[in-house]
């Protein structure tokens, strides 16, 4: 089956996963501010161009980490919280392999994550392994891929371990001078070389 379908990369005019995931929060959004009359606030005029398209104060040629990190965490928001079903892998599930050694109790992954506490793990290794925007992108990119080809979906039990896999190969693959395995390792005390 899969070698029948498109590569979504060979057609210009696909949207990716999380986009339509997205797409009904938005439109909520929308309304409730349409009914409540909330007003976008003062907006500064910037003017786009081929080379500089702004989005804040981020420009392609220049994007701004902290913005391109904080999107492409709101997309593995939407990827949880829009998920199908719980399909998962035990290779990533984190009640089989933790992360930390400290106890975690299972009321934790009958919960969705919160927008920010997935923002803050992702932003720790973005700081700690000095991480480029351009590496969150292929990260989204990697993942977006996972969720396609494997069938897998992801949940509170696995997301951690996908995203970090994500950012393992993008930062090997983009970066010139990648960080070591035994790198993350520091960052994430508990886990082992062998594990990474």
């Amino acid at each position: 089956d899969l070698a029948l379908e498109s590569n979504p990369s060979d057609h210009p005019r696909a949207s990716t996963i999380f986009l339509s995931k997205s797409q009904t929060d938005v439109r909520e959004k929308r309304k409730s501010n349409h009914l409540n009359h909330v007003s976008p606030g003062q907006l500064t005029k910037k003017y786009s161009s081929c080379s500089t398209i702004f989005l804040d104060d981020s420009t392609v040629s220049q994007p701004n980490l902290r913005t391109t990190i904080k999107c492409v965490t709101l997309a593995i928001y939407y990827h949880i919280k829009n998920r199908d079903a719980d399909r998962s892998l035990d290779i990533f599930d984190e009640r089989s392999h933790p992360l930390t050694r400290e106890k975690i109790p299972e009321e934790y992954f009958k919960h969705d994550p919160e927008h920010k506490f997935i923002y803050r793990f992702v932003r720790t290794l973005f700081s700690a392994a000095q991480l480029t925007a351009e590496c969150a992108i292929v990260t989204l990119v990697y993942l977006e891929r996972l969720l396609t080809y494997a069938e897998i979906d992801i949940c509170p039990t696995n997301w951690k371990r996908i995203v970090l896999g994500a950012i393992l190969l993008a930062s090997k693959v983009w970066d010139d001078q990648a960080v070591w395995n035994v790198d993350y390792c520091q960052i994430l005390k508990d886990i082992t070389v062998e594990d990474m």
